[in-house]
């Protein structure tokens, strides 16, 4: 009887259970399908908008790639020196032929019409235009009127044949050669009945049918049946994004980013749409009819198996918990339960054995941890906290240190590195919550007595503030007497220069003599000294320039084989550098490093040689340039020879006596040689001579340079007749002054601003400004900018020369299409600015 109220019971359990299950599958299914049909409503709705909005991207794309097709080929036979020389010998047979085989080569980027005109007129046309019932008069009236940058320009225009919509765009035909734009190209698309446009948009969108529109007007169509009736139904496809038959899409032309009255519709069938869903729903109804099936199976499955090996797995679970035992589980037929029970076991043991391991880390460590309650009370804490904190008194401390932070802890924040300082004692806290059931219980505080360590960091800290001050007032010192010593130095050695060449007495030249050799040897010491002051505060820097190589060699023979001569030692010079070898580098920088290495060779040697070797050799990508200095001098101890490179430093304390100097000379080298990027090395030998190799990388180029000749053509007092007001524009007070002076030079008077903003005010209130001198970089607005506005808004007409530094072609373009009639390149030479002036007068100037 027993038993059969166990089974019963057991029996009764399982079929809970299974009914449980069987009834939340069922409404799962029931969410499902409901859930479902609303998901494809939305999916097939995305997928309409989605492929609408793809459409009219694509549209727009292939809008602007036509446009842009047209724009390149039109800048570029713009700069054609045939389409330049026709335009300026007035041969309009020549511009027929060179746009005829231009259409004949690529005709499908051909516009509708085109035309040239200048500042007195249309010059040239097609004749295009009188296909599409335009008149040449309309032409004018388009060259006159309108303004044009270099963007398309949509217009609409009576015509005999009803109102034509166009698109024009404007671009300067330039000679490259002067820099002059010598007229204006025009090209023109007529948007009526364009087939060509709407077929390349058709064919690129792989749409059925293809309208373009001006409103609610059809302009241009794939399809010869056009009424109103299509305006109102693109109108109404257009914006419904269910799965019809037909799907259209509406695209509003943009050019350049800017909105127009433009657009285009799309039509494309739909019909993938359709049998999309009626396929979704039939694989909806047989995926409910498997789910039911799978979900009865389930049901039977789980009453004879799934619930009595639950019910052990519970069982067991709930009996380790409530009894804190840690029996090993008996396992299970299911496997999957089997792994669950046999986790379970492992996790209480390893939770087992993390209890006692952290009752043993807590009460055995040598660091204070204390266990806090989320209200701030002392719970808990080990031994090394009760031995720091013994009396109450160094508690209520503690808890006055750290209450704040456990209440910040105690919102589930992790703290690391609070330090207080309780008892004149220093201590550094990590408080870190105990989170159950996503709850912060308790907060644990560990501590570390770190009182040694904040001494010594603020000693530390003091030391090196000491040093890096002591480092800043050597540094400044040096610099600052240096430079006060330099400027009378110079004026005595000026004064000695001077009575050496009016005096006669041979007395009086030996005390002379031995003042200026006194007043060199200081002057060179204190420019050792305010160079490594510099290398010191890293205010030295390194400057490139193209320069030919030989002449290193060239210029130090000239200076130290007289020295030599005087010693009576020899001077041996080896190089392997040729006479076309330019070299990009800082010149006056190497002349001090082979400089230095040559003078100490000749200062420390008394007898014998210095040898002098140059030699550049290709190295990986670029090129090294090797110098080698060797003497058969006094040479250098070899204990001495790490400390040669440290400033202030010589080899002995008698070479200073004997030799002079202020030990600076490696010091700079070594500087120098790592700013540089490079490498040295010493050797020396007492009595036998020393050897310092550099090495250094280096650009290397081949060939002569043509020196630029310097002759004008035209004097500049005679070029014009008037004074001319000029406005200058430039940031730079040198540029402005070098090119004030050189303008002065033709009688101009020059107004200087630095920078585009004040020049815009400026021609705002002053139009007596006849020539515009245009920087290309300009603080807060640059001069191409600034000569756009010019022209675009103030509507001057004053001539712009540009005045550019990096010489670039695209920067030359972008002066030019924006308003600029000529183009100088920085440094500003005479003969270029008189050229400039040459064109100024020739194009601009009119004489009173």
């Amino acid at each position: 009887m027993k038993t059969l109220f166990k089974r019963s019971k057991r029996h009764q359990l399982a079929t809970l259970l299974t009914n449980s299950i069987f009834l939340v599958i069922g409404v799962l299914i029931l969410v499902m399908v409901l859930q479902n049909y609303q998901v494809n409503r939305e999916v097939v709705a995305q997928e309409v908008e989605r492929t609408k909005t793809q459409t009219q991207s694509l549209v727009q794309e292939i809008f602007n790639f036509h446009l842009k097709s047209l724009v390149i080929h039109q800048d570029s036979y713009s700069r054609s020196e045939s389409l330049v020389d026709a335009v300026l010998s007035e041969d309009a047979n020549a511009v027929d032929r060179f746009f005829t085989a231009l259409d004949q080569t690529i005709p499908n980027l051909s516009p509708d019409f085109r035309l040239l005109a200048t500042s007195d007129g249309v010059v040239w046309d097609d004749g295009n235009y009188q296909f599409y019932g335009l008149s040449h008069k309309q032409l004018s009236a388009m060259n006159k009127g309108a303004v044009f940058g270099n963007d398309w320009h949509l217009s609409q225009t009576p015509s005999s044949m009803g109102t034509r919509y166009l698109m024009v765009r404007r671009t300067p035909v330039v000679n490259l050669t002067s820099g002059e734009v010598v007229a204006h190209l025009y090209i023109g698309v007529v948007l009526n009945n364009n087939f060509s446009l709407i077929n390349v948009i058709e064919k690129g969108s792989n749409a059925d049918e293809l309208f373009l529109t001006v409103g609610s007007e059809v302009v241009a169509s794939s399809t010869k049946t056009v009424d109103s009736r299509h305006i109102k139904w693109l109108e109404q496809h257009s914006t419904s994004f269910n799965a019809s038959r037909y799907m259209v899409s509406k695209t509003d032309l943009t050019i350049s980013g800017v909105a127009t009255y433009l657009s285009v519709y799309t039509v494309q069938s739909n019909e993938h749409i359709e049998e999309f869903v009626k396929s979704h729903y039939l694989w909806m109804a047989v995926t409910g009819i498997l789910i039911a099936f799978v979900a009865f199976y389930t049901r039977l499955w789980l009453g004879k198996r799934v619930s009595v090996e639950l019910n052990k797995l519970m069982t067991y679970i709930q009996t380790t918990v409530s009894m804190q035992k840690t029996d090993t589980f008996q396992g299970s037929s299911i496997e999957e339960f089997n792994r669950i029970g046999e986790n379970f076991d492992l996790s209480f043991k390893r939770i087992k054995e993390r209890e006692k391991q952290f009752a043993d880390l807590f009460n055995f460590s040598l660091t204070p941890i204390t266990l806090w309650s989320r209200d701030c009370e002392l719970i808990r804490y080990n031994s090394a906290a009760e031995k720091s904190f013994r009396d109450n008194e160094t508690r209520d401390h503690l808890l006055c240190a750290l209450e704040p932070h456990i209440r910040m802890c105690a919102r589930g924040s992790n703290l690391t590195g609070v330090n207080t300082t309780i008892g004149g004692k220093t201590y550094r806290w990590n408080l870190s919550p105990i989170i159950s059931d996503d709850s912060t219980k308790q907060i644990m505080a560990q501590g570390q007595d770190i009182t040694s360590f904040v001494e010594a960091e603020k000693q530390s800290q003091a030391a090196k503030e000491e040093a890096e001050e002591s480092a800043r007032v050597r540094a400044d010192f040096l610099a600052k007497m240096s430079h006060e010593l330099r400027t009378p130095l110079n004026g005595i050695l000026g004064v000695s220069q001077l009575l050496k060449h009016n005096s006669k007495g041979k007395e009086a030249l030996e005390h002379i003599d031995v003042l200026c050799h006194s007043g060199e040897h200081l002057l060179a010491v204190l420019n050792d000294i305010l160079d490594f002051s510099k290398i010191e505060q890293g205010k030295f820097h390194i400057q490139h320039s193209e320069f030919r190589l030989a002449d290193l060699l060239n210029t130090a023979e000239k200076i130290f084989r007289p020295l030599c001569v005087e010693k009576n030692i020899t001077l041996n010079i080896n190089s392997d550098v040729r006479q076309d070898m330019w070299a990009d580098s800082d010149q006056v920088r190497l002349n001090q490093i082979l400089f230095n290495l040559i003078s100490n060779a000749v200062k420390f040697t008394h007898t014998g040689s210095v040898t002098v070797s140059l030699n550049c050799f290709a190295r990986n990508s670029g090129h090294q340039l090797e110098i080698i200095v060797a003497d058969t001098g006094i040479g250098i101890a070899e204990e001495q020879i790490d400390h040669v490179f440290e400033p202030f430093v010589q080899a002995e304390a008698t070479t200073t006596r004997e030799y002079g100097g202020s030990g600076l000379g490696l010091a700079i080298v070594h500087s120098l040689v790592e700013l540089m990027n490079g490498s040295i090395r010493l050797s020396s030998e007492v009595s036998k001579g020393t050897s310092v190799s550099v090495a250094l990388p280096i650009k290397i180029s081949y060939g002569e340079r043509n020196p630029e000749t310097t002759s004008l053509l035209v004097e500049p007092s005679e070029l014009f007749d008037e004074s001319i007001h000029a406005l200058l524009v430039e940031d730079n007070h040198t540029n402005a002054f070098i090119a004030k002076a050189f303008c002065e030079k033709y009688g101009m008077k020059v107004t200087w601003v630095q920078d585009g903003y004040n020049a815009i005010d400026f021609l705002r209130e002053n139009s007596d400004v006849e020539l515009i001198l245009m920087d290309n970089q300009l603080p807060n607005l640059d001069g191409i900018e600034a000569t756009r506005i010019i022209r675009d808004e103030l509507r001057l007409n004053t001539p712009i020369y540009a005045c550019t530094a990096d010489g670039l072609e695209e920067t030359k373009r972008a002066f030019i299409t924006n308003g600029a009639d000529y183009v100088l390149v920085k440094p500003i030479k005479q003969l270029a600015l008189n050229k400039a002036m040459i064109h100024f007068k020739e194009n601009f100037y009119k004489g009173r």
